[in-house]
């Protein structure tokens, strides 16, 4: 790996999934290569299109993963936290980028270059086996996604996702629960619709009782009738 200056890392490597296993030679190479990057709320990192082919760790903070459809209809890809990693992908084909990356939190990555990367998997082979796994991963992740929305309606879709992002109540039997549940809009995206329709499916969960917005939580009562309503 090249010798390069960078600024001095705010936060170290060690919690990185990618890289579990890689000796701490290796990984002392690796941090020095880093370019250590602050990203406050709301900026992006990389976008869609762009031509860069850098990896980045992230170190902490939050960022989301964003597709388009059409010109302005956003669709939320997946949210990444401390220990992921992103970038990958165009590392590896030196094409452009596939989403839009955008920082939900201040966030504090660390950057390398593809180059980096390449010698990287070639000296490391539990990176490389490491990496197949995480785009197997998002490639059945992607197909389970194109499958519902190909195939249920955007009411059924919010339904799936309201199941996903629930966890039982550890303090009510029967109870499920969504903690710091998403807004309208940050749910539109994730199901490929309008806050309209979400605000349309929550209101008539709310109005059957199956579901109760309560502080900035949703309690679900009904799990059991909301996973019938998404499979209906």
């Amino acid at each position: 790996m090249a010798d390069t200056q960078t600024p001095s890392p705010a936060g170290t490597l060690d919690d990185v999934k990618l890289l579990n296993g890689v000796s701490a030679d290796v990984m002392a190479r690796l941090t020095a290569c880093c370019n250590w990057q602050h990203f406050e709320t709301s900026q992006i990192v990389i976008d869609q299109d762009d031509t860069g082919t850098s990896v980045f760790f992230i170190i902490k903070g939050k960022l989301r993963v964003m597709d388009f459809m059409g010109e302005e209809q956003q669709v939320s890809l997946a949210d990444l936290g401390p220990g992921d990693a992103f970038g990958e992908l165009a590392a590896v084909d030196r094409k452009s980028r596939s989403a839009r990356v955008t920082a939900i939190e201040p966030t504090l990555v660390a950057e390398i270059s593809s180059e980096d990367f390449h010698e990287l998997l070639l000296e490391c082979p539990t990176v490389t086996f490491a990496l197949l796994k995480r785009f197997a991963g998002v490639i059945r992740e992607m197909t389970s996604r194109v499958t519902a929305m190909s195939t249920m309606t955007p009411h059924q879709r919010i339904y799936h996702e309201l199941i996903r992002l629930a966890e039982p109540d550890t303090h009510e039997d029967g109870l499920w629960v969504i903690v710091n549940a998403p807004n309208h809009a940050e749910l539109s995206t994730w199901v490929g619709t309008d806050k309209q329709t979400v605000a349309d499916a929550i209101g008539n969960l709310a109005r059957d009782g199956i579901i109760e917005r309560k502080h900035k939580n949703f309690m679900i009562r009904d799990h059991t009738r909301l996973q019938r309503l998404a499979h209906q």
